[in-house]
């Protein structure tokens, strides 16, 4: 079994849990991220939310991400720590990614389908948000920081 991480999936190590049998760079085609999705909990507030990473379609886009390879004994187990973690408002996708190493494969992908979107900002509205956002998760420009730091 196959997850492709694009956001903090990436950069916290929670595959370490689940016995990962590899880690690997992988491109994700069609879709592309962007800061998009408010945070209003862990990473932001209602008053202030943090602009969080999201997959949105676009036929001609790529993503890089990590693709993480498990046991199939490990389906089940993984399956539910994604539904908590990412929530009620993601749905776990299959898509066809391509793995470092392994080519192409069905991995599992949080696709968020919720309300909490982001209409198209500024850079200095971006900004206002980042810098002003904390949640229970910590400070949203740790989060941004977090994710640069593993695109690099």
């Amino acid at each position: 079994m196959w997850v492709f991480g694009f956001g903090s999936l990436m950069t916290d190590v929670w595959e370490r849990d689940f016995s990962c049998m590899q880690r690997v760079e992988a491109e994700l085609k069609g879709y592309c991220r962007v800061f998009n999705k408010k945070s209003v909990s862990n990473w932001g507030t209602r008053d202030c939310p943090c602009p969080t990473l999201n997959l949105v379609f676009e036929a001609n886009a790529s993503c890089i991400g990590i693709a993480f390879e498990f046991s199939e004994e490990k389906t089940e187990e993984v399956e539910a720590y994604l539904t908590r973690r990412e929530g009620r408002n993601f749905n776990l996708s299959v898509v066809e990614v391509v793995a470092e190493g392994s080519g192409p494969v069905k991995a599992l992908v949080p696709l968020y389908a919720g309300k909490n979107i982001i209409r198209p900002i500024d850079m200095q509205a971006a900004f206002g948000l980042v810098s002003c956002a904390k949640g229970s998760s910590g400070k949203c420009t740790d989060y941004v920081v977090d994710v640069y730091e593993q695109l690099k």
